[in-house]
């Protein structure tokens, strides 16, 4: 047996262009997510204080600003950005496509 998992992400379970990767890839302490965006796609403001988890969100195509804690940090493709838990985040896409790989841990 393999001592590891490979997946397509595109083959995972796939919500409003978040596409997760967590059970696919038997992941038990990371999730991976790859987002798919449409222009002017606008993200939940959200947190992660209470499951205590940071991320780290790595824009592979396209461009996209990600507000944390009220400051917009402007990201271009091969950019990315970690954010603490207790932070907040909004992720607000630009005029064209884009897509993000989103990591997440305790």
């Amino acid at each position: 047996m393999a001592s590891y998992t490979t997946a397509n992400y595109r083959d995972g379970d796939e919500q409003h262009g978040l596409y997760f990767l967590r059970d696919e890839l038997n992941c038990e302490n990371v999730g991976v997510t790859v987002l798919e965006c449409d222009p002017g796609w606008e993200g939940m403001e959200h947190d992660h204080a209470d499951e205590d988890h940071e991320e780290v969100y790595l824009l592979v195509e396209g461009e996209a600003t990600v507000t944390v804690d009220d400051e917009d940090v402007e990201l271009g493709e091969g950019d990315a950005v970690r954010i603490p838990p207790e932070s907040d985040r909004q992720i607000h896409n630009g005029d064209q496509e884009s897509r993000f790989v989103l990591i997440g841990a305790p």
